[in-house]
């Protein structure tokens, strides 16, 4: 086994990627990309596949936060065992012929070089779960990586800072839709909040589960905290006419969202929303 961790082979950096992928196509209001790359999730990660498994259990690692080392270590164990029912010839197979779709239908150069925010976990939980399947493991790099993951599971996980920057200096003219359009098809880049991204995936997972319930209780919940915060912004602000005007424009569009039908328009529009709710939420220098 070789002693370097293989990206193209990570099945949660692959569906990360894809994830990617999906965002700046929606942003760039490229459609046929966007419906490409959810057709590749569908396929690939769909439910009964290898992939999916291991998927799942590399996302559950990376996510999950427990209370004390003990109910971590017992975790590893039973990601331990997991990993070693999997049926590793298979779960080969079917990382080969997802890289293959993603060489030939997605057919882009920086594909794989997306920026991917928990980065060294996902490559040492997928270097773990080779150890654990392998005859010939590095017994020194697979106790450091046990060691390394047990703190990880114990270290409570925050939303990582939004990294996008604003070009001009605060006022209400950011707080105009057309604006974060601007913004966000100009600076997209790795620059999307966390919310921005779960909603992504939220998607992602209600196209490949054929479950759109999933992401209309996402939208319902991401509509909600809006409204819930341009009033508290409008309280605080009672004496800023203009800026509540704007503001009661923005409300009254977002009332409207009936979610009737969720497609690459709406989660568009609500990833604007997204973004909108983390300027309200940020407080300014």
């Amino acid at each position: 086994m070789s002693n370097n961790h293989n990206k193209k082979r990570n099945a949660g950096l692959l569906y990360e990627f894809l994830i990617q992928s999906i965002s700046k196509a929606l942003v760039d209001g490229d459609k046929k990309r966007s419906a490409l790359s959810l057709k590749v999730i569908k396929r690939h990660f769909r439910k009964g596949t290898e992939l999916h498994r291991e998927y799942r259990l590399i996302n559950s690692l990376v996510r999950t936060t427990v209370s004390c080392e003990a109910v971590a270590a017992s975790i590893i164990q039973e990601a331990k065992a997991a990993a070693r029912a999997y049926n590793v010839k298979e779960l080969e197979r079917e990382k080969s012929l997802l890289i293959s779709t993603i060489n030939h239908a997605i057919n882009d150069d920086d594909f794989y070089d997306q920026q991917v925010n928990e980065y060294r976990i996902y490559a040492t939980i997928q270097t773990l779960l080779n150890d654990w399947r392998s005859n010939d493991r590095d017994i020194g790099r697979m106790a450091r990586y046990e060691d390394q993951l047990l703190r990880w599971l114990v270290t409570e996980k925050t939303e990582a800072s939004n990294s996008f920057i604003a070009e001009e200096s605060p006022g209400s003219s950011r707080l105009l839709m057309k604006v974060m359009m601007k913004k966000l098809n100009e600076r997209y880049a790795g620059m999307f909040s966390d919310q921005q991204r779960n909603l992504i995936k939220a998607y992602a997972f209600a196209t490949a589960n054929d479950d759109p319930e999933s992401i209309k209780k996402k939208l319902v919940e991401v509509k909600d905290r809006l409204l819930g915060e341009i009033n508290e912004f409008m309280r605080s602000n009672s004496d800023n006419e203009y800026v509540n005007n704007k503001m009661v424009e923005a409300k009254e569009r977002i009332e409207r969202e009936t979610l009737d039908v969720v497609d690459d328009d709406v989660v568009t529009r609500f990833m604007l929303y997204a973004k909108l709710n983390a300027e309200l939420t940020t407080e300014e220098p």
